[in-house]
């Protein structure tokens, strides 16, 4: 009996002892005391400053389908300045009455500017240093201040932030996060490149709205954009990247017009080194589907119009991946990572002799590209459905 008393007086104690250590929920963090970022941007002013920008979204603001706050946005943006980014972001929090929360942020745009003067390495720093910030928000360079970009008067979403989402994880562009960037620019014999965005304004019978759009694909070389991949270099670009993502050709021929789809490459580089030079044989297999054909005459069930169409878009294919190429050389650019194939197929060679000078050999290197069409398919019909049957005339 004395024991099973001795059991209790144990447990009492400490269960007395544990609730005296106990501090309650001394570091709570209500909804209502935190500000879910959506969407930022980083720019640089002229004295050398770094401007930071969040969206952030005004629960009262946002109605249901029937309902709202009248004209009253759902979003507000809010600036501040410091001789860092951790400093902008810093003074942005003191001059609100909730917590910044990045773990929700969705895209983050950097200004051209920054970009090619200071670089990317302060962002990076700066962002992987915390552990909220989300490494697979989705990242862009705006052509202009990007809290112009982030600020447009985009009607078809709520928040300007989920439209550039949607749009960087589409066809329109690459999908590039911000894990992808930080991985090539740690390594040698690869580089980083990002959407190109840029606001436009439109105007139809005194209606102005905003709207974003992908020019292209900003090159950068050690964190500094060199150069701008637009329209023929830009499907170059796509073309030679291994994520490759489908986009639509218009080309002339002769009289008329003819709107292909690239659908899927299969891509192939064989690298090699030739006399101290590097040295890649790029072989593309592009599978085409017609779209939209002006020459309502064609006949696609004739081998040999479907093989000038081939030839067609072969061409124009051909044509852009030298574009790109040629941009890539000038700038020292190397976003494809040609150094990664190179290092991967002699990698002993790559560590001792050609890494310390990829820098050097990179603008030296000889491609030769050679890239063949396949049209697999025509659409629903394989004529102009208005074009007259001359059997009955």
């Amino acid at each position: 009996m004395l024991n099973k008393w001795k059991q209790h007086a144990c447990v009492l104690l400490t269960l007395i002892v544990s609730s005296a250590i106990l501090t309650g929920c001394w570091d709570r963090r209500e909804i209502n005391d935190v500000a879910f970022v959506l969407g930022s941007a980083i720019d640089i002013t002229e004295s050398g400053e770094y401007q930071v920008s969040a969206l952030i979204p005004l629960p009262g603001n946002m109605g249901g389908a029937m309902g709202g706050a009248g004209d009253a946005k759902p979003f507000t943006i809010k600036t501040a300045y410091g001789k860092d980014i951790r400093g902008a972001v810093d003074n942005l929090q003191k001059s609100l009455p909730r917590w910044l929360f990045f773990g929700h942020r969705r895209v983050l745009i950097v200004s051209d500017k920054l970009v090619e003067t200071i670089g990317f390495k302060p962002v990076v720093d700066a962002i992987t240093r915390t552990p909220e910030n989300r490494l697979t928000a989705f990242i862009a360079v705006s052509k202009g201040p990007a809290i112009d970009v982030l600020n447009a008067d985009i009607r078809m979403e709520r928040f300007s932030a989920e439209s550039i989402r949607e749009m960087l994880q589409s066809d329109a562009s690459l999908r590039i996060s911000l894990k992808e960037i930080t991985a090539k620019m740690i390594a040698v014999g690869d580089d980083a490149m990002f959407p190109y965005l840029n606001k436009r304004k439109t105007t139809l019978k005194g209606h102005e709205s905003e709207d974003i759009q992908v020019i292209g694909f900003a090159l950068t070389h050690d964190g500094v954009m060199k150069a701008s991949a637009s329209d023929g270099a830009a499907n170059g670009v796509r073309l030679l990247n291994a994520q490759f993502r489908p986009y639509r050709e218009t080309l002339e021929d002769g009289e008329s017009t003819i709107t292909i789809a690239a659908n899927s490459n299969q891509l192939k580089i064989k690298p090699s080194m030739r006399n101290g030079v590097p040295y890649f044989e790029i072989s593309s297999l592009i599978k085409i589907s017609i779209n939209e054909d002006t020459n309502y005459d064609r006949d696609y069930d004739d081998i040999g119009q479907r093989s000038h169409i081939e030839k067609l878009f072969v061409k124009k294919a051909k044509s852009d991946i030298n574009a790109a190429l040629a941009l890539m050389k000038q700038s020292k650019s190397d976003v494809i990572g040609f150094g990664r194939y190179l290092s991967r197929s002699q990698p002993g060679k790559w560590d001792k002799e050609w890494k310390g000078k990829w820098e050097e050999l990179f603008p030296q290197s000889e491609f030769i590209v050679t890239v063949k069409a396949e049209v697999f398919r025509i659409g629903m019909n394989r004529e102009n459905l208005a074009k007259k049957d001359q059997r009955y005339e």
